[in-house]
């Protein structure tokens, strides 16, 4: 059978099977196994899907995944943000949509102890959700702020999305972070400049607040924040000086949360126990994916149907600028639909032969995909961390929410094309470390 029929079968089945509501992983490991099975004789194509899940699996970069996912479980749980989100509040309340700026701030703060959006968009918005609405913040404001700023941590170095995607293509995960590091404050300024401008534009979407703080208050402030500062420079300073990898410094990260929550007595055998349960049923759901888009990926590379497509497009000759920004385009409608590491581990291995083969820079392609997600867990109808800010504010108007949300999709997508128009944004830092 042709390739690029295998292709086509293999796309509509899945995307009949996510219709009908199986979970990612499984939908993936069935139609590996399924196609496995009818394509290749004598069960030789099942034991290559096992075998390339497995090796997968086995890669000893992915210990640093639950590790990540402890230590900003444990930074949520044991509310060492609280600190941090009133020091950000003191210096930004000031302004019109200060309070919006600071969850935002707090989210890239924040994301840069956690490589996860559903724990940041958890954190900042038990901490501003509160603030927000009883200050006058229209609620449907207030949660696409909070689902945005969660989505930092997607972006903002350590990232689970650019660790999955460095182990996928062979790339440095440390060059990688770096990578994320100025698109993810570029845009984290731009939300900040539209909730301005938002603010001023119409008042009584973002009341401002009448208490004030004196610079010495704010200055004096500061020294909350001492836990995370020490915790950032253990371990991007761990990572970029080579004293140690990432999978290395993300123990040292946890095992430093873990002695800061016991110093600032936030650690108690409930928040240990919590924060473990999440950092298993998390792993788990990653790791599942992982094992089915892997074998995904087999059967799509073996069946010739990934070569047959990237044969296609070069033939096609389009300009390498516009063959991205239709890749980008696809990632923003499946970011609609599925969770960014389901669609990360499914698309890499389809995508990885073109950009090879039009000498595209894999790094630069990481990053914009990375942004892309952030797009997708705020783009209804499935964008995860607006039915988070939903589950914490139950009578939000989801309508509102989505409404809301709009603008800051926009915000990522201007992010997106001026990392496209100007690359050195993504690739500049990582050439020079």
């Amino acid at each position: 059978m042709e390739g690029y029929i295998v292709l086509l079968i293999l796309i509509a089945s899945l995307s009949l099977l996510l219709f009908t509501g199986l979970p990612v992983a499984f939908s993936l490991g069935f139609l590996s196994i399924a196609a496995a099975y009818f394509l290749w004789p004598n069960l030789s194509g099942i034991y290559g899907v096992a075998l390339a899940g497995y090796a997968h699996m086995s890669n000893y970069m992915l210990v640093c995944v639950p590790l990540f996912i402890f230590m900003s479980e444990l930074v949520m749980l044991g509310k060492m943000g609280t600190d941090t989100y009133e020091v950000a509040d003191r210096f930004l309340r000031n302004l019109p949509g200060g309070l919006g700026m600071t969850s935002v701030v707090f989210g890239a703060i924040f994301g840069a102890v956690s490589g996860a959006s559903t724990a940041g968009t958890a954190t900042v918005g038990l901490l501003s959700m509160p603030e927000m609405t009883g200050r006058g913040y229209k609620s449907g404001f207030a949660g696409a702020i909070v689902g945005f700023s969660g989505a930092l941590s997607i972006l903002i170095p350590p990232s689970i999305i650019l660790i999955l995607y460095g182990t996928l293509t062979d790339v440095s995960i440390g060059k990688l972070f770096l990578g994320g590091f100025i698109p993810g404050i570029l845009m984290a300024v731009l939300a900040i400049l539209y909730i301005f401008i938002k603010a001023k534009i119409d008042p009584s979407s973002a009341p401002r607040s009448e208490v004030r703080f004196s610079w010495k208050e704010k200055i004096l402030s500061v020294w909350k924040v001492w836990g995370l500062f020490i915790v950032i420079v253990l371990l991007l300073g761990t990572i970029y000086t080579g004293v140690a990898t990432p999978t290395e410094a993300s123990a040292i990260g946890s095992f430093a949360v873990l002695i800061i929550a016991l110093l600032k007595r936030s650690l108690n055998f409930k928040v240990l126990n919590d924060a473990l349960l999440a950092t298993v049923r998390t792993t788990a759901m990653i790791g599942w994916i992982i094992i089915g888009a892997t074998s995904f990926g087999y059967i799509v590379i073996y069946s010739g149907g990934a070569a047959q497509l990237t044969g296609w497009i070069i033939g096609s000759h389009m300009p390498k600028l516009v063959i991205v920004f239709i890749l980008m385009i696809g990632y923003l409608i499946m970011g609609m639909f599925l969770d960014p590491v389901a669609i990360v581990m499914m698309t890499t291995s389809l995508v990885l032969p073109l950009l090879h083969v039009l000498n595209i820079n894999i790094l630069w392609f990481g990053i914009l995909v990375t942004i892309n997600m952030c797009a997708g867990n705020i783009s209804p109808p499935m964008g995860l961390n607006l039915y988070i800010v939903k589950g914490l504010m139950p009578k939000i108007d989801l309508y509102d929410l989505f409404k809301a949300a709009v603008p800051f999709i926009v915000v990522d997508t201007i992010t997106i094309a001026l990392v496209m128009v100007f690359p050195q944004l993504a690739t500049w830092l990582p050439s020079i470390v």
